[in-house]
């Protein structure tokens, strides 16, 4: 009994072995700069201060609250965060097996075990510094098991009101994270009732399932109303979550094509053989799951239009939200070509239909072994020591208990000289910064100005395009400290 239950979990045993093991070794990886930041916020709303009013940024508090819990689980230095995250994606990969075997998605039972591979194990390849612990991929996870409840809830009558109460609570914590994401949700239900549609009526619908979907939506969103008012930020939040985004895809001077053509050439080159075994995929639609495969396709439809619909963005990052659809319908392709293959040639002898399905295997995946290795080398000899650390190196000779920085660059630069900001304002993503707040940061500058400033080599012109008065007091109330590769330091002239 021990021995065939060991058999049986075999496969789920070896695919989460190699998972770790991937895993273990990017987690050895530095954090880029937006992690960086997600970090800095973290730490400050750990110390006490106001989300959004003690610091600027324009992303939902998801993410923070996912580096919150990193840090405060496993501690705040990279690898602390980025051990969380292989974790959260160990946790992912066990519902996984469980939840997808009851859904008749492939002919050769195996290919339920392997899943996480083709998701999980191809994000690890793929990712380097500035793809690791992004809300794109983190996301995947929620979205995931709002797809697979709203299925049981389509097939089975039994307890409908938790599956779509927590079906509610899954849709808040997405759309805490990122509002943006709200049409895949939209997309999602509104594929959900049209099929409810053909076997219940208006009534059934709304008391059975929109009803405890509502209340689950209540409970997060409630949470987070009453940190808002608590704390009397309902009119800077209504600015950070709706008018100053829509004011920023306004920013023509912020809109790269380039970008978008690089990151579709990125994921077009490491996805290639997924991408053209997902189309298979997808006409396997009709034959079998129809409702949860229609909700999975409109993930990946929907999806790739809310990238490009942040126009100002396009960086390759995003376009992670897409792996999980892609993993599915390509591990669908190949299902249905291994099956048709295998039954076609008949291998005399379980070795040979062994060694051909593990060479088959090792053709699909061999993009992703080419990247692991080389972006594993790459990476570990680019960033040793830190990337930021020059930039620092002198300041922490001199940096004083009582001193104060600021930075208009990376933030990896407040976790190296372990400061947190004085400023509300985001020194990261200036170029986002509309005209009042430029004034804001002037004004905030003028009243707290910090002992040492760090100016980006991208930043300099930058800010004296935008906000001249505050590049004059630069000028006039600071003194060239340092110059370093990327950027400048200046001291507060006494």
């Amino acid at each position: 009994m021990t021995t065939q239950y060991i058999a049986n979990k075999l496969p789920i045993i070896i695919v989460t072995f190699i998972l770790i093991i991937i895993g273990l070794t990017k987690s050895s990886f530095i954090l880029g700069g937006d992690q960086s930041l997600f970090v800095m916020i973290a730490q400050m709303l750990d110390s006490g201060k106001i989300l959004y009013k003690d610091i600027f940024d324009y992303k939902q508090p998801g993410i923070y609250l996912f580096y919150l819990i990193a840090g405060k689980t496993l501690g705040w230095s990279d690898i602390g965060i980025h051990l969380f995250e292989l974790g959260y994606w160990v946790l992912f990969s066990l519902i996984l097996f469980s939840l997808i075997r009851k859904n008749s998605l492939f002919r050769a039972e195996y290919f339920n075990s392997l899943l996480p591979l083709f998701i999980v194990g191809v994000y690890y390849c793929n990712a380097n510094v500035i793809h690791l612990t992004q809300l794109e991929m983190i996301i995947s996870f929620p979205l995931f098991l709002i797809v697979w409840l709203l299925d049981r809830a389509y097939k089975a009558e039994n307890g409908l009101f938790i599956t779509y109460l927590v079906i509610g609570i899954l849709i808040s914590i997405v759309l805490l994270s990122k509002l943006i994401f709200s049409p895949i949700i939209f997309s999602f239900l509104l594929i959900h009732f049209i099929f409810s549609l053909k076997s219940k009526n208006i009534k059934y619908i709304i008391t059975k399932q929109i009803f405890p979907l509502f209340i689950g939506f209540t409970i997060p969103t409630s949470i987070f109303l009453f940190y808002i008012f608590t704390h009397n930020i309902e009119n800077l939040v209504l600015n950070i979550f709706l008018i100053i985004p829509t004011n920023v895809i306004g920013l023509d001077d912020q809109v790269d094509p380039n970008r978008l053509f690089s990151s579709i050439k990125w994921i077009g080159k490491r996805m290639a053989v997924f991408l053209l075994l997902s189309v298979i995929g997808v006409l396997l639609i009709f034959k079998k799951e129809s409702h949860f495969l229609s909700l999975i396709l409109s993930w990946a439809v929907v999806g790739f239009l809310v990238v490009l619909m942040q126009k100002t963005s396009w960086w390759s990052y995003h376009l992670q939200l897409l792996y999980v659809p892609i993993a599915i319908f390509a591990a669908l392709g190949l299902d249905f070509i291994l099956y048709h293959l295998l039954l076609n040639i008949k291998p005399k002898t379980q070795l040979i239909r062994v060694s051909l399905i593990v060479t088959i295997f090792a053709l699909v995946f061999n993009n992703q072994l080419n990247s692991f290795w080389g972006i594993t080398v790459k990476t570990t000899s680019e960033l040793k020591p830190d990337y930021a650390k020059n930039d620092v190196a002198n300041l922490l000779t001199v940096l004083k208990e009582e001193d104060t920085i600021f930075v208009c660059g990376n933030p990896r630069i407040y976790l190296l000289a372990s400061q947190l900001p004085e400023l509300s304002t985001n020194g990261w993503i200036l170029e986002y910064y509309l005209d009042y707040q430029w004034e804001a940061f002037y004004d905030e500058f003028k009243i707290k100005p910090p002992t040492y400033l760090y100016v980006s080599n991208r930043y300099d012109k930058l800010i004296e395009s935008k906000s001249n008065k505050l590049w004059e007091l630069i000028i006039n109330d600071y003194s060239e400290y340092d110059s370093v590769e990327k950027g400048k330091w200046y001291k507060k002239i006494s």
